[in-house]
């Protein structure tokens, strides 16, 4: 029984030994891949120090000429050198770096890397390295398809060196050669494809060299590439995203040669400069070389090397129409030449212009200035331009433009003919409110501005012309006065009211070119003159009134030393004083004032003053509903009216009154409306009644017998 069990426990020994042979042995196969960079297992590897840790070479080539739907020979080299403290994923626990994980998985992890763990590593990256396909390889897919190489390649390792596991400035790597077969397809442009998937071989350049006549045409991702159209490089561990980097190729396409003239015309002029720009257009990786020639009747006269062209005609001993040839050329990496050119007949003949420069003056008159002398007019005087030109040696049009430093990007432009009309103002160097009082009644010179005109012919052939315009004074003293109560401006805020002395200021005044004291002044008040052509010295400060309430019409005129007139009216409101003045203005009373009856009592009253209140309409015992006594202002009295109705129950005479009190004025006061307003009895109403049947009834029988009685028989 005992041998039994001791036989078990080493059955169940061995298969944990197996076990666990079996466990490393599928570890180890199933990390077998691609060696790849370890920052793709979440290692926290910096990139400054991977790109620097990783270094070498690899190469691209194709050896044979590309043709449509047949195999070509290629050759691939690569040399990488890596630090060994980057992890691979050939082994687990990249994130340790791949001393550590040799000592771990391959070794006895005692922290140190002896021969022997060394070898069984090269030998495990051997096995992984050993590709024919040039995709698993990291190389490159033409057409869509890998490219193979039939005896695999040819792979010499360097190996990891010996020693501790956190030894640094140790590195190890590889070469290799491989003849590769590729196969096309039926299209003229070719598409190679490199992965970038995060193997090593993917952290150094890649060169590809193209065999004759082939060149680099376009990829979306142009700023990882760099050198030559037929050897260039891709730089691969500069893409950010893991996906095939697309690149087409083609045969070499000649340069496109394009240049042009910066001017537009037929023809160019003999004393100018002529400019010409070119560009070739070609593979981005192409820099061309580029040059210009210069012939005048198949003679050469300039070689310039450049992407611009710049020539004055007559300093190459061009004549008026001899025709100027020029020619821009590009050439390629390949050696391949496009041109450019175009032939141009020299013009020296400038255009023939005329002008018209007018205005219409006080009078409704035009007055032609004369176009060889400056032009003076009136400030706010509209000057109209009439400009004709022509070419004497071609039926081209003229191109005529004006521009002028009255406003920024002033200008004018017309063909053979322009017309136009502009108004010209003092500038901001005279008078007025930009500057403070002091300056702006100082004298200031005219404004003078300038207006330049180009005439220019189709070849380029230019005439320029200046003239001055200056501006004369044209316009009155600009009149802002200022009135003045108790050492403050008149406002919504300090109304003038009746009875004020009001003070004039007119210190804001000024004259946009004279000096204030050269300027005179009227000043009159309800049609009433109160001062005529004084200086400014006479009128300022002068004290005005008292006024009464209402509103009071001013008029000022100023004149300036050209007798620029301006003149100035407006109305001032002048407010009734504060308080209250009642005034009664009529009284009515409806009904019979007969003991008995109800009457109805109203009046029209005014409030004189500017202080508002209130009051109640009265009779002897009886008092109607408070109403609002409205405030007079300076368009005239408040108006208000009052009213009670009042039933007269006895023969007692009756008076009416208002009774008023103002918070505002602290006042109070009362009006008798009507006084002592006597009262019938109501036994009075049946006599009365009496007394009108009776004399109905006289009146009717002194009728009848008019008509039909005694009296009626009288002759």
């Amino acid at each position: 029984m005992v041998q039994k069990l001791f036989l078990m426990i080493l059955e169940c020994e061995k298969m944990k030994k197996n076990i666990l042979s079996f466990m490393i042995f599928f570890l180890i196969i199933l990390s077998l891949g691609n060696v790849s960079v370890g920052a793709t297992n979440n290692r926290d590897i910096d990139d400054d120090f991977l790109y620097s840790s990783i270094t070498g070479y690899s190469n691209f080539i194709i050896e044979d000429d590309i043709k449509v739907n047949s195999q070509f020979n290629a050759s691939w080299e690569l040399s990488i050198n890596i630090s060994d403290q980057i992890g691979s994923d050939l082994l687990q626990n990249s994130e340790l770096g791949l001393r550590a994980q040799i000592d771990i998985h391959l070794g006895n992890s005692d922290g140190f890397i002896d021969s022997n763990e060394s070898n069984l590593f090269d030998q495990l990256f051997h096995q992984e390295r050993n590709w024919t396909n040039s995709e698993n390889g990291g190389c490159c897919i033409f057409d869509y398809n890998p490219l193979y190489s039939n005896q695999g390649i040819n792979l010499i390792t360097s190996k990891v060196v010996d020693g501790p596991i956190d030894l640094e400035n140790t590195s190890w790597g590889w070469e290799e050669t491989a003849d590769l077969i590729g196969q096309t397809d039926s299209r003229t442009t070719r598409i190679i494809d490199f992965p970038r998937i995060g193997a090593f071989v993917e952290e150094v350049p890649l060169t590809i060299f193209l065999p004759n006549d082939w060149e680099y045409k376009y990829s979306a991702m142009g700023e990882i590439f760099s050198g030559e159209p037929g050897e260039f490089i891709v730089n691969r561990s500069e893409a950010n995203v893991a996906s095939n980097i697309r690149v087409t190729i083609s045969n070499n396409q000649m340069p496109n040669a394009l240049g042009y003239r910066t001017s537009n015309g037929a023809m160019i002029t003999m004393n100018s400069n002529t400019v010409y720009h070119g560009d070739c257009e070609d593979s981005s990786l192409d820099n061309n070389q580029q040059w210009w020639t210069l012939s005048n009747n198949g003679t050469l006269l300039l070689t310039h090397y450049g992407d611009n062209l710049s020539f004055i005609s007559q300093d190459y001993g061009f004549e008026e129409g001899d025709v100027a040839s020029i020619v821009m050329y590009c050439k390629d990496w390949f050696d391949a030449t496009s041109t450019w050119y175009e032939n141009i007949v020299i013009d020296s003949i400038s255009p023939i212009w005329n002008s018209v420069i007018s205005y219409i003056n006080e009078e409704n008159e035009m007055i032609i200035l004369d176009n060889n002398q400056s032009i003076s007019v009136k400030s706010d005087t509209s000057i109209s331009f009439n400009i004709s030109a022509n070419d004497p040696n071609s039926e081209s049009p003229v191109n005529i433009k004006i521009i002028s430093n009255k406003t920024p990007n002033y200008i004018h432009r017309g063909t053979d003919n322009l017309i136009f009309s502009d108004v010209f103002y003092q500038n901001s160097d005279s008078n007025g409110l930009h500057l403070n009082v002091s300056e702006r009644h100082k004298a200031k010179l005219s404004t003078s501005w300038s207006i330049n005109l180009t005439v220019s012919d189709d070849a380029g052939n230019t005439i320029f012309r200046e003239w001055e315009v200056i501006v004369l004074d044209g316009t009155g003293p600009t009149i802002i006065p200022d009135l003045i109560i108790n050492n403050q401006s008149i406002s919504s805020s300090n109304l003038a009211r009746e009875g004020d002395l009001i003070t004039i200021s007119l210190q804001n005044s000024f004259d946009d070119l004279d000096s204030i004291n050269e300027t005179f002044w009227s000043l009159s008040i309800d049609n009433k003159e109160i001062v005529n052509n004084v200086s400014m010295n006479q009128i300022d400060k002068m004290v005005l009134g008292p006024f009464n309430s209402g509103t009071h019409v001013f008029s000022i005129d100023a004149y300036d030393s050209s007798s620029n007139h301006q003149n100035l009216a407006f109305g001032l409101a002048i407010s009734p004083n504060f308080g209250i003045d009642i005034e009664l203005i009529n009284a009515e009373i409806e009904g019979k004032l007969v003991e008995g009856n109800t009457v109805f009592f109203s009046a029209s009253m005014q409030n004189n003053r500017a202080s508002p209140g209130s009051g109640q309409y009265c009779t002897n015992s009886q008092c109607g509903p408070f109403v609002s006594v409205p405030a007079a202002n300076s368009n005239g009295p408040g108006f208000f009216d009052v009213e009670l109705s009042f039933e007269l129950t006895s023969s007692t005479p009756v008076s009416t009154f208002f009774n008023w009190q103002s918070e505002d004025a602290n006042e109070e006061g009362q009006i008798i409306v009507n006084s002592e307003v006597p009262i019938e009895p109501y036994w009075q109403k049946p006599l009365q009644t009496v007394i009108l049947v009776f004399l109905l009834l006289s009146l009717f029988v002194f009728t009848v017998n008019r008509l039909w009685g005694i009296d009626s028989q009288r002759p």
